[in-house]
């Protein structure tokens, strides 16, 4: 976007409307010129004497007050990309550089003639052609300032444009120097000695009409922003200058010619502090912003924490209980009821997980571990996964993905964004279709992970609303599962890994989803993961006592259940931190299970509780909680818990690490999340 945000424009002096006490205040500066003004005009021609000093100081401080204000003028132009900022930007450019060539010229200030090869005209035309470029330079902004054309194009536009500006006024100036120097004699003569002629009055009359036309155009050009206001204000000045320096005065060192260079520094001023106000205020707004934004991803974070208990933790149950059932005796119509029960909880557990990481994405909050991985590797564990999928709707997996490139992603979000595209080309494709993988090299470098399915495709006028959280583009009307958030999840994955996601349909043979990531430099070795799902195996013999401190009642029951089908170990529960402190001090047990959520502590005090008791300190704990974010879990872990599971429990995971657990020596716990 050129130009910035409609939000961000207004925070600037040249588009912030001018108020009324910024009114008040233009005003009441200008009354106050026009008093001292026209206290100076009757003593205007009064001699005063050479002071040589006040010329390189006032032009020096002219000269740095010029630039300083074009500078922020370019860089308010650079946001804005408005025409009009930038002439007025050079207009104050061409001040200081005609300011400069001013002063090198001045006769009997650095050479008896000035330098630069200036003649007696020299010095006085520059003036003059100083201060009517300004006020040409003026009105055209004036002009352009309601023209809501941009110079379009990124960032490097900008510079173009600026650059173009400053070799244009550099080139200005200078064709102007060498008018008033070497070609002086084509020039009229307006100056004799320190004194002015009469051809004087015609041409300053000429500068003195252009200020005020400048003036004019600027009040007609409505609304006015405050840097409107202040240019009004500067004009005024400027006319003061003219009229006291070169207009009312008799010559050089006079009174007027004092007074009116001194209105010019004042003129060349009131721009520059209200820009350097305003800098000021945008830092303030910047702080102030970036405050309330670290308060803002803070409650999200909490936000995100709190629902992630609060839906997690009835799901517990609901899941948890369900799997049980599924070990006991059933009937066929039971065991239907509870396939029901499982599909529902575990596609409502799909669903939070889902807006639980698109709002983590949204609020800086998700965690991306980038490493180089192997293609072959994550590709054949997601088929894997989905394999059982694809064998009941008699649809062919093909895996074309052939030699060892590498790819630089996090590990569990590729495979994430995987099998979410490999269970969508199986979901909704024909039966006896395909699905393929294939892995290549995109022309930018990149890795291109790319899955064609047979499917019906999708429509082009679809395809805009594919990354739409919760939109299905009709499929909910098929009887296939989803919660529409799978691609929106997935794309945003995908660019939070510096990836891209394309996508390619034909109606009536098939969609290609690609995955493009950067490929992994000077990769090292990578082990394949098992996405923290302990391997099953046969019930072990596991005897002792395990410690669940856990105020909720059916969490409570869940354990009982789960730990029945562990004959040797001893349940101890507590409902309170404290109660759980003193159990795990007088029992010992082999192993603690602790909830975060306790109604006298938090499971995090318990924690470090448990860590700092001698009696204690080696205990295996065990943070079962229905708080997923990554931070929590890193958080947990580094403060000493052994393993963090998350709410609803895996019980053939859970029953897994009870067994390792119970039946380890000095091997540390593998963590699961």
């Amino acid at each position: 976007m050129a130009g910035g945000t409609a939000e961000g424009r207004r925070v600037f002096v040249s588009t912030l409307p001018a108020g009324p006490g910024e009114r008040r205040l233009a005003l009441a500066v200008v009354l106050v010129s026009v008093a001292i003004f026209l206290s100076a005009v009757p003593f205007a021609k009064v001699p005063l004497g050479q002071v040589w000093a006040f010329i390189p100081i006032y032009q020096s401080a002219l000269v740095v007050n010029d630039l300083i204000t074009a500078v922020l003028l370019f860089g308010q132009f650079g946001f804005l990309r408005s025409r009009a900022l930038l002439v007025l930007a050079g207009g104050y450019l061409f001040t200081a550089f005609m300011a400069v060539s001013h002063i090198l010229t001045f006769p009997g200030l650095f050479a008896p003639t000035g330098l630069l090869g200036a003649g007696p005209q020299s010095t006085a035309w520059l003036f003059m052609f100083w201060h009517g470029g300004f006020p040409l330079c003026v009105i055209a902004y004036a002009l352009l300032k309601n023209d809501t054309r941009e110079i379009d194009g990124p960032a490097g536009r900008a510079g173009v444009a600026i650059s173009s500006s400053i070799a244009v006024i550099v080139a200005v100036v200078c064709g102007l120097t060498l008018l008033a120097t070497a070609g002086q004699h084509a020039l009229p003569a307006i100056m004799r000695g320190h004194q002015y002629t009469a051809v004087m009055l015609s041409v300053v009359s000429t500068t003195w009409v252009l200020s005020l036309l400048a003036l004019v155009v600027l009040w007609r050009r409505r609304p006015h922003a405050v840097l409107d206001l202040w240019l009004m204000v500067v004009m005024c000045a400027w006319v003061f200058d003219i009229a006291l320096a070169a207009v009312l005065n008799a010559g050089r060192f006079d009174l007027g010619f004092y007074a009116g260079r001194i209105y010019g520094l004042l003129a060349a001023s009131f721009v520059l502090m209200v820009l350097l106000l305003e800098n000021g205020k945008l830092y303030a707004r910047l702080v102030q912003s970036t405050a309330e934004a670290e308060a803002a991803n803070r409650a999200k974070s909490d936000f995100l924490s709190r629902m992630s208990h609060e839906l997690r933790t009835p799901l517990n149950g609901i899941i948890g209980f369900s799997q049980l059932l599924e070990l006991d005796s059933l009937t066929p119509e039971q065991r239907e009821s509870v396939e029901h029960i499982q599909k529902g909880g575990r596609h409502l557990l799909t669903l939070i997980n889902e807006v639980l990481d698109i709002a983590r994405i949204e609020a800086g909050a998700i965690s991306i571990s980038l490493e180089p991985l192997p293609v072959t590797d994550v590709v054949e564990s997601a088929l894997d996964l989905v394999r059982p999928l694809a064998r009941g709707r008699c649809i062919t997996l093909v895996d074309a993905v052939a030699g060892d490139d590498h790819v630089m992603a996090d590990r569990q979000r590729l495979q994430q964004v995987l099998l979410n595209l490999l269970s969508n080309a199986v979901k909704y494709n024909r039966d006896d279709g395909r699905v393929e993988v294939s892995c290549t090299k995109a022309g930018s470098g990149s890795i291109r992970l790319a899955i064609r399915d047979t499917g019906r495709g999708i429509a082009p006028g679809m395809l805009e609303r594919l990354y739409t959280p919760f939109e299905r583009l009709g499929a909910d009307r098929s009887g296939v599962e989803g919660t529409g958030l799978g691609l929106a999840l997935s794309r945003r994955l995908v660019e939070a890994m510096h990836g891209t996601l394309h996508v390619e349909s034909t109606v009536g043979e098939g969609t290609t989803f690609a995955v493009e990531l950067p490929p992994a430099v000077g990769r090292s070795a990578v082990v394949a993961g098992t996405n923290g799902v302990p391997p099953s195996a046969a019930t072990p013999k596991t005897f002792g006592t395990l410690l669940y401190i856990e105020d909720n009642p059916a969490n409570l029951r869940l354990v009982e259940r789960i730990v029945s089908y562990r004959p040797g170990l001893t349940l101890l529960s507590a409902v309170q931190g404290r109660h759980g402190l003193e159990l795990a001090r007088d029992h010992q047990p082999r192993a603690i299970v602790l909830d975060l959520h306790l109604p006298d502590l938090d499971g995090t005090e318990v924690l470090a509780r448990l860590r700092g008791d001698p009696s204690t300190r080696d205990i295996p704990v065990v943070i079962v909680s229905a708080d997923a974010t990554p931070g929590q879990v890193t958080r947990l872990l580094a403060q000493g818990a052994d393993a963090y599971l998350t709410k609803p429990l895996d019980v053939s995971e859970f029953l897994a690490l009870l067994d390792r657990l119970f039946n380890r020596t000095a091997t540390p716990c593998a963590t699961t999340t």
